[in-house]
Order: structure tokens, then C-alpha cells, then sequence
């Protein structure tokens, strides 16, 4: 290990003569402000895994895997791997917050760090705090953003051309690879991937831990991706041994790459004011959390946590972590996620499930049928409004539901050019009784498809956690995670039950008829019954009249 190191870092001296304008070391040479470094696109990669083109799979794809109660030996050497690779301690970070005290005067002192129940570290406030308040200010000069990354002498020209987080995940290799030689190393020592998250899955029993789960195939694709961009840089440097010598290189395996991609993924900090992703000292030790529903104020911190929220500060130089809430001492600090996914793409990302998720969601599928005589005039409509007439996506949270889902569907179902004008999309407005009618029903059979994929019910989820004891992590978490699903599915059926109670009726060619309309029939022949005698003597009595005789016959007949 030695040998290696001495060579690689032979090998980055000699790269660095190669380079004269990258010749200045992360702590020596002049830093710039945090600018916009990503497009409008760069949100979107912490949903992504951080490869040159990941193909985005639809929120409804399913896997048909079958759960194998046993692990297999691969998966027992992945659990004994993770063990060996354990997150980040309460003493690494105690550690930490020393390094950056003393060597880059940042002041930590209002956060304690704490050992959890699964060994792991949590912070916590060491005094009162009220909403807005700094919790944490790192300098910039302190956080590594693809600024570091592109003046790095071994890792820069790889990153040349590739997203953010993959550059940072090279930038994490080759520093790993020095240790304690590092000028991160204090830092280094404390960015640990979770060995549960999905990105180290590689067996079909651990991908069916997912089945029925709407980011299955996300789970898959991402795990293959992570390793088919492993297989680009290796070319890259096969390609070029002038400027990759491979000595400088023996370093870079897939494993190694795959840990610190999971790393990377788990821990880069999204900072909207800045527009770029960051790894910042401190800061990704603080457990992220799920954010509020937008526009809805988040939970008190009567529950004994802090939320805070992380974003560049211009003036100062600094990221700052904020209280979102004013919170107590000892309250636990997690970090409200900046991006707002919900539970399924931190479990992506993390490996881990926030069950008190306040704005966690499933996006519904919805879309204009081809075969629509009015596709063409839809198309344009939705088109012009920012929607698509195929694959558009709409959250639906545990208590609300977006109206232009409703008004998507609404606008979707009606067949009369003149009623697509009466289809609000900015409120809820209904067309019809028997298009809402419609609609609903579209929304249960998509909820019911939704629910069927599921081996498991909630109820046997509980029971399976009452065993967490005797499970692995990912097992844990993945069960947590379809139970948060089915919460949402089954919050979702009773908002469409709501809204069917008051529509007493089923379409028909007449309209919207009565569901009990046959047993009146039924009950009002029955009644009519005794009145019958007296209509055939009333009949007879006009008979024998000659009533009848005035009443012209109709025509046709025999003769």
C-alpha cells in the first residue's frame, strides 16, 4: 500500500509539470466564489445515478423477482464488506470538527456529537435556538465542488466531460488512496457510504426486496450504470498512457470507484443559490430528512428535532446551515433535503428511509390515448400549458393531490371539442358528472394496479419489522420503504372514495343513471299490481262506449 501510494503520488507530481496552469495544490492556490457551474438539468442528477447518459425508467416499471428469505454467500461477503466499512463515528466527527477549529477556524461549537443506537453518529444542539438562526458556517475554501476537482493533477482530466458527481467520486478515489497524506485526510475519514444502499447491489435477491415498488428499476439501472461508467474511464485511460500513465492509476478499481460514487451520492450537498453540488466538511454527518410539502411549513421541533436547511451565502463566503424552526438543546439536527425527493429516491441515494417524512409522495402516470379523434388539438393545448400528451407525471401526497391531476384527466376523458374549454387547470372545476365519474374510476383501477405488485400487505410489513433483529439493513429499510408506498396508495384510494360517495349513478347512452334503477322497476311493478283490475274495467267501460271508434286505425295490414 505504501508503494502504491509513493506512486501515485510520484505519478501526480509528474502530471502536474505536464500541466502547468493545475500546478497549485487545494489549499494553496486562489479559490474563486461559488458560481453557477450546472444547467437548469443538475438538479436532476441527485435523482440520477451520476453517469454520462443514465436512461431514466418510468416511476411504474415493476421487477418480477422473487424474494429468497436466505442470503447467498455474495451477500454475506457484502454484509461482512460492510461491516469492515462501517459510516462515519462520533469520534471521526469530533475529530473533524478539531481539524477545522484549529486549522480553518470554523466554529462547530454549537452542535454535539453523539453516538446513535446503531453506532453511527448524531448531531445534536448544544444550546437554544430560534428559527433562522446559524447553526454552522463552512467556509468555502472548506467544501470541495468540481473547482477542486478540476485542479486535481490525477483525477481532472477523467472528470473532464462527466457530470458533477462523478467528478467529485474521482476526486474521493484519488484521495482515499493517499490516506493520512492527504491534505483531506481528517475529512476523507469521515466520508463513509451506507454498504446497504442500493448502488452495491448486484444480486437478484436484493433487487427483489423492491418488488412492487415503483423505483425498482431505478435501483437496477443505477447499480448497472455506476459500473458501466467504471468501464468508460478504464478506457480512457487504456486509451492515452501518455497522459494516464498507468503506475499513476493501479489505484482506480471498480470497487473502489462504486464505494465512492455511493459516497458521493449519499453525501454531496445540493446548494441552490450556487447551483452546484458540494461535499462539505460537517455537514454530511447531519442526517438528511424529508422535506415539507411545498408551500406547507415544516414540523415543530416538539418531537425533539431540529430541521435545518443548507444553502451557499454570498456575502459571507460560507455554506450555512439555518434553523428552519426554533428548536430546544439536545434537540436532534437533520438537514431538510434541498432537492424534495421523497422516500423513494433518498432510499436510492442513501439507503436509508425517513419515516416521518412530511411531504413524501408517488407520482401517478397519466397521458392522452393516441386513438383520441381530439389527440391532435389535446396535444397542442397540453403542450402549450408545459404538459406532455404521453408519460406525464404528477405527485400525489399522504393528504392532498395536485388539481391539475385532476384537471389532466378530466381534460383527457372529454370527447366534445366544445367542453375541452370548460376544463379549468387552475382550479377544480368539474366538467361533467359522468366525465368525473369517469375519471375517478381511471384513478382507483390505477391505484388497485399499483397496490397488486405487492407481495405484502402493511400489515404483514409490521410484522416483518418486529424481526428487524435477525434482518440486514437493506432489508429493514426496503420494508420501510414499501410500507410508506402502500400508505400512500391506500391514502390516495380513500381521497377517490370521497370523491365518488356523492355521485349516485353510472354512465349510461342517456346519462348518468341510478345503480339501483332496475330494482325500482322491480318494486314499482310490484306496486302497480292492485290497480291493474280497475285499469282493465276503466279500459272496458271506454270500450263499450265506443271511445275506441273514434281513434283512427293505423295503416298497412293484409287487405
Amino acid at each position: 500500500m505504501i508503494t502504491l501510494r509513493l506512486r501515485v503520488a510520484v505519478a501526480a507530481l509528474w502530471i502536474a509539470r505536464r500541466r502547468a496552469s493545475r500546478h497549485l495544490a487545494p489549499h494553496t492556490r486562489a479559490r474563486v466564489p461559488f458560481a453557477p457551474v450546472a444547467g437548469s438539468n443538475a438538479k436532476n442528477m441527485a435523482t440520477t445515478i451520476a453517469s454520462r447518459a443514465v436512461a431514466a425508467t418510468t416511476p411504474r416499471a415493476r421487477a418480477r423477482a422473487r424474494t429468497n428469505p436466505r442470503a447467498s454467500s455474495t451477500s454475506r461477503r457484502t454484509r461482512a464488506i460492510a461491516d469492515a466499512n462501517a459510516e462515519a463515528t462520533a469520534e471521526d466527527a469530533r475529530e473533524l470538527a478539531a481539524w477545522l477549529s484549529y486549522d480553518k477556524g470554523v466554529d462547530a461549537s454549537g452542535l454535539v456529537f453523539k453516538e446513535g443506537a446503531r453506532g453511527e453518529v448524531e448531531v445534536a444542539l448544544r444550546g437554544d435556538v430560534d428559527a433562522g438562526a446559524r447553526v454552522l458556517a463552512v467556509p468555502q475554501d472548506c467544501a470541495v465542488t468540481s473547482v477542486d476537482v478540476d485542479a486535481h493533477p490525477i483525477v481532472s482530466g477523467l472528470a473532464k466531460g462527466r457530470p458533477e458527481l462523478v467528478g467529485l467520486a474521482l476526486w474521493l478515489c484519488a484521495e482515499r488512496i493517499k490516506g493520512g497524506a492527504s491534505d483531506w485526510a481528517p475529512y476523507v475519514k469521515t466520508l463513509a457510504a451506507n454498504p446497504d444502499a442500493p448502488l452495491f447491489w448486484t444480486e437478484a435477491e436484493d433487487f427483489a426486496l423492491l418488488k412492487g415498488s415503483p423505483i425498482v428499476n431505478d435501483a437496477v439501472e443505477r447499480s448497472r450504470s455506476a459500473r458501466e461508467e467504471y468501464a468508460a474511464i478504464v478506457e480512457v485511460i487504456k486509451g492515452d498512457s501518455t497522459a494516464f500513465p498507468a503506475e499513476a492509476y493501479e489505484f482506480f478499481t471498480e470497487e473502489r470507484f462504486v464505494d465512492a460514487l455511493a459516497t458521493v451520492c449519499a453525501k454531496a450537498t445540493w446548494l441552490p443559490t450556487a447551483s452546484c453540488y458540494a461535499l462539505v466538511p460537517l455537514l454530511d454527518v447531519i442526517t438528511i430528512a424529508g422535506s415539507p410539502v411545498p408551500g406547507v411549513s415544516p414540523p415543530s421541533a416538539k418531537d425533539g428535532i431540529a430541521r435545518c436547511a443548507a444553502d451557499y451565502d454570498v456575502d459571507s463566503a460560507c455554506v450555512v446551515l439555518s434553523a428552519v424552526v426554533k428548536a430546544p438543546a439536545n434537540s436532534r439536527v437533520v438537514q431538510l433535503d434541498p432537492l424534495q425527493r421523497n422516500n423513494g429516491e433518498l432510499f436510492l441515494n442513501t439507503g436509508r428511509v425517513d419515516q416521518k417524512h412530511p411531504g413524501d409522495y408517488l407520482y401517478m402516470r397519466t397521458e392522452i390515448q393516441p386513438s383520441d379523434r381530439l389527440f391532435s388539438a389535446k396535444k397542442q393545448v397540453l403542450e402549450g400549458m408545459g404538459f406532455t400528451a404521453e408519460n406525464q407525471y404528477f405527485p400525489v401526497y399522504e393528504d392532498r393531490m395536485p388539481t391539475q391531476l385532476y384537471s389532466y384527466l378530466r381534460f383527457a376523458r372529454v370527447q366534445d371539442p366544445g367542453e375541452m374549454m370548460a376544463v379549468s387547470f387552475e382550479e377544480d372545476k368539474i366538467v361533467s358528472v359522468m366525465n368525473e365519474y369517469e375519471i375517478l374510476q381511471l384513478l382507483m383501477g390505477d391505484c388497485r394496479e399499483l397496490m397488486s405488485e405487492y407481495d405484502t400487505n402493511e400489515e404483514d410489513e409490521l410484522n416483518l419489522l418486529k424481526l428487524s433483529d435477525t434482518m440486514r439493513v437493506r432489508e429493514i429499510e426496503a420494508a420501510k420503504l414499501r410500507m410508506s408506498e402502500k400508505k400512500l396508495i391506500g391514502c390516495t384510494m380513500t381521497a377517490v372514495r370521497k370523491r365518488l360517495a356523492p355521485i349516485r349513478g353510472i354512465p349510461t347512452k342517456q346519462g348518468m343513471e341510478d345503480p339501483n334503477q332496475d330494482l325500482l322497476d322491480i318494486f314499482n311493478a310490484i306496486e302497480s299490481i292492485p290497480n291493474k283490475p280497475k285499469e282493465m274495467m276503466e279500459d272496458f267501460k271506454k270500450w263499450a262506449r265506443g271511445d275506441y271508434e273514434d281513434i283512427p286505425k293505423g295503416g298497412g295490414g293484409c287487405g
